[in-house]
């Protein structure tokens, strides 16, 4: 028993002795001995090096107060993991003279509470580049850095980048004013960019570049005041895939795509697309030959030459559950179109929307459409929209403008089509036309302007519009449609809707084989449908809880 007992009591020895010497092997480090000026750029290259030889952790000893320490040189991590915590209390100041950081060769780099300005590279990446390698930043100011090619703040190749809570700032470069991702898996999560600017003639996101194969991730996150020829606050390539959730982007300023410019693939939910600015076209977003996949998110008071909203030219653009809320088409010259929509190109599909306010300066103060591909309404309410030309609420030029159960209501014109301007062709190259079904029209004497178009039956309208035609229409109706004022009416996403009252005549007198199982709302329609965006009777939800407020 006694041998047994020594024998045991060897081995936790030994055991302890290992554990140890591997704390010991740890390699962490301390900048600074408790005194400011203990902290310089030679004991940082020292404790790099120590904890790079090892994988470990710097934190700082530089007394109570906030601290600088001076870079005159780029710290390259591509050896050993690494991990600097600057406890709210360090910057690191490159002084243009250099980037911060080089990562790569695969390790991990991890900053925490720290901020690096000022940095000034002649390639690409102002403070961080990295090539291959885990980059994790957590409460991260990077504020002021500059780059001559691509990336103000960082340069992503080929690694992994995850931002959290983080703040840049005031970074600009050529192009990709904070981010340049090339190729990288990029997600960004409860952080502001803002005040960053891509400079050059042909740079692309004010905030983020994305380049193919990039996949980025924005959740919670907010881009304002930003700027770039392209894609004020997002630049998303052809090729790249960009997810954005409860995103606000607000107050960024492009040539084109004042919010976002989309040539990939971009899926938009639970977001706010508020106050961007462009001198051409998207003031919200510009979907050039991407797919856009939108839902449950507001474009308000943005501003375009044309689309002041949302402006397609897509490969495919697909809205679920959106707010196009006065939006504004208003170049200085030539004729502003789309105030609320511009549909140039590509299929588009609009399902439950409230396309409200909206102002273009020439056509389509509501929707432009001008496509060589087909528009699908359904479930819409488009009122209160004006243009100083033709088609208050919607102008159409193009392929099939298909419109199911939509409100169309008191849309100003200031030429001809209050609610409807019809100027396509209408010839075997050029087949297109306007379809309506299930919808109610009113707000004007004359509603419908320019050359006739189809009518599939069960719409209304109040006051004229010469192309309702089919026996189940009422065109010129002169009694009253019982509707409320538009006011948020109930559902899961805020929008405002005409909800019909207790005996309107627009109450199951649709045609239940064209009509969706569900209104604008998101509920169920009752019986035989109404007509237009709105169902009475139905049972909705009354509480709305957004992820994205206005500022």
């Amino acid at each position: 028993m006694k041998k047994h007992f020594i024998l045991f009591v060897v081995g936790m020895c030994m055991v302890a002795l290992v554990w140890g010497a591997g704390r010991a092997r740890a390699a962490d480090a301390v900048v600074g001995d408790g005194s400011p000026a203990s902290c310089t750029e030679a004991a940082f290259d020292a404790a790099l090096a120590t904890a790079v030889s090892g994988g470990g952790a710097i934190t700082f000893n530089c007394g109570a107060a906030e601290a600088t320490i001076p870079f005159s040189l780029s710290k390259i991590v591509n050896l050993g993991n690494v991990t600097i915590d600057g406890a709210d209390r360090i910057t690191l100041n490159a002084n243009n003279n250099d980037r911060h950081f080089f990562v790569g060769g695969g390790v991990t780099f991890r900053l925490q509470n720290i901020t690096l300005r000022d940095g000034n590279s002649l390639v690409s990446g102002g403070a961080i580049e990295a090539s291959g390698a885990t980059i994790i930043l957590e409460n991260v100011r990077l504020l002021n850095n500059y780059s001559s090619v691509a990336g103000g703040a960082i340069y992503c190749y080929d690694s992994t980048l995850t931002i959290s809570n983080s703040l840049l700032e005031n970074n600009a470069s050529n192009t990709a004013g904070a981010i340049y991702n090339d190729g990288c898996a990029l997600t960004i999560s409860g952080s502001t960019l803002r005040g960053n600017g891509a400079l050059g003639t042909f740079g692309r996101g004010g905030a983020i570049e994305n380049q193919p194969p990039g996949a980025l991730t924005l959740t919670g996150t907010r881009l304002e005041n930003n700027t770039a020829p392209d894609g004020g606050g997002l630049y998303n390539a052809s090729g790249a895939t960009a997810w954005l959730t409860a995103v606000t982007l607000v107050e960024n300023t492009a040539g084109y795509g004042g919010g976002v410019e989309n040539s990939g693939a971009l899926t938009v939910t639970h977001s706010l697309f508020d106050g961007n600015n462009t001198t051409g076209s998207g003031g919200g977003l510009w979907n050039l030959g991407g797919t856009a996949v939108i839902e449950t998110t507001t474009f308000t008071d943005n501003f375009a030459y044309e689309g002041g909203g949302v402006n397609s030219y897509g490969a495919v653009l697909e809205m679920r559950d959106v707010n196009l809320v006065s939006n504004y088409a208003n170049g200085l010259s030539g004729t502003p179109h789309g105030g609320g929509f511009y549909h140039a190109g590509g299929a588009a599909t609009i399902t439950n929307a409230t396309i409200q306010g909206n102002y273009a300066a020439s056509n389509g103060g509501g929707v432009y459409q001008a496509s060589d591909d087909n528009l699908v309404l359904t479930n819409v309410t488009i009122a209160g929209n004006v243009a100083t030309g033709l088609g208050g609420g919607l102008y159409h030029y193009g392929r099939y403008a298909v419109l199911t159960n939509a409100t169309i209501a008191n849309n100003q014109a200031g030429i001809a089509g209050h609610a409807i301007y019809e100027d396509s062709p209408q010839t075997p190259s050029e087949p297109g036309v306007v379809q309506l079904v299930n919808t109610v029209i009113f707000g004007a004497a004359v509603n419908c302007d320019g050359g006739l178009f189809q009518s599939l039956g069960h719409n209304l309208s109040q006051g004229s519009c010469a192309s309702l035609t089919d026996p189940t229409d009422q065109d010129g109706f002169t009694g009253d449609l019982l509707l409320g004022p538009l006011a948020f009416n109930g559902g899961a996403f805020a929008m405002q809707t005409l909800l019909p009252q207790t005996s309107s005549p627009l109450i199951d007198a649709g045609d239940p084989t064209a009509c969706s199982a569900t209104d604008q709302r998101g509920d169920s329609r009752v019986g035989v449908c109404d007509l237009g965006a709105v169902e009475y009777g139905a049972s909705v939800m009354r509480v709305y809880l957004p992820l994205v407020t206005r500022p």
